[in-house]
């Protein structure tokens, strides 16, 4: 990789028009110059479009028909061209400093292929009216004491271990080399819009490659009352988590058969909170019945006596 590389922030937008310009204004408004920034309109049907097309040339916007998460990102990538991708949620901000951050982490490291970092949250109404290069410095300014290490997850994934070290969408970036790897993202969506989403990536990118996770705040997550999980009753939680890991499961089997012990876990999680949730939705039932299609008859034993061991755990337990 170059010492200067491009770098491609990809920002997914569905109705998000009230947010989406300071999305954009935070890409912009980089410190390290080398940069495109591509912004993907799924589908919008409020204001997104006129706030996107305001920018002119200053971005690459892509207008499509809804199709959910993945099928926005895979879009985006596929206009991509960068050496480095990020992700950025519309409703979520880029320090000025994140992409020579990031460029750094690359640059210090030239074996890794991922960089994650973290973000400082805030509510949405204080962003709206906050100074935001004073809100800005005073984030950055409070990293010094938070570490960045190079991390190789590889072994533990393959063996079912989950990482702790995973952070939201809008926290992602990859190599091209590992996202030429991962995408196209199966453009599974469920009725939630997310069933793949950020988990299927970084669960994805953690099995393929070493990489970098840094406790540093490079963004700001937006808190507010459209943060689709964020706000939801718990019944919505478990309906939502069970779509996101039904999916990533069958989908990890399905095109990364190096992690089938992982997806075991995940599936027995998802399907357990399925059930105890009582939902019953097309996709999920599909993906459960080809799912057991994989398993040997030894597995599809292992797998319903995990399913039940978590959810008698979710009697007691909101999530498992």
């Amino acid at each position: 990789m170059e010492s200067k590389p491009l770098v491609s922030i990809l920002i997914n937008n569905y109705n998000y028009g009230r947010f989406v310009g300071q999305a954009i204004d935070s890409a912009l408004g980089q410190t390290y110059e080398n940069i495109e920034v591509i912004v993907v309109d799924d589908g919008s049907n409020d204001n997104s479009r006129e706030v996107i097309k305001g920018y002119g040339n200053q971005i690459i916007s892509v207008l499509k028909k809804n199709g959910g998460q993945a099928s926005a990102i895979n879009a985006g990538f596929a206009a991509s061209k960068g050496d480095i991708i990020c992700l950025l949620d519309a409703d979520d901000i880029f320090l000025p400093e994140k992409a020579a951050e990031i460029v750094n982490f690359f640059n210090l490291n030239p074996d890794i292929d991922w960089a994650f970092n973290e973000s400082a949250p805030m509510q949405s109404d204080d962003i709206m009216t906050a100074d935001l290069k004073a809100t800005y410095k005073e984030i950055y300014n409070n990293n010094d004491d938070k570490i960045t290490k190079k991390i190789d997850f590889k072994n533990n994934l393959i063996n079912a271990e989950l990482p702790n070290f995973t952070p939201s969408t809008s926290n992602l970036c990859f190599s091209r080399k590992l996202s030429e790897k991962m995408f196209p993202l199966p453009e599974e969506r469920g009725c939630s819009g997310l069933a793949i989403c950020d988990a299927y990536l970084k669960l994805i990118a953690v099995g393929l490659a070493t990489g970098c996770a840094s406790k540093r705040n490079l963004g700001i997550f937006r808190l507010h009352q459209k943060n689709l999980y964020t706000t939801q009753d718990i019944t919505n939680k478990r309906k939502i988590y069970s779509e996101i890991f039904l999916a990533t499961a069958y989908y990890m089997r399905a095109e990364f058969p190096l992690f089938s012990k992982l997806t075991k876990k995940l599936f027995s999680k998802a399907y357990a909170t399925y059930l105890r949730n009582k939902s019953n939705d097309e996709m999920s039932n599909r993906l459960i019945n080809n799912y057991f299609d994989y398993l040997s008859f030894s597995e599809k034993i292992e797998v319903n006596c995990k399913t039940y061991y978590y959810f008698i755990k979710l009697g007691f337990k909101d999530l498992v």
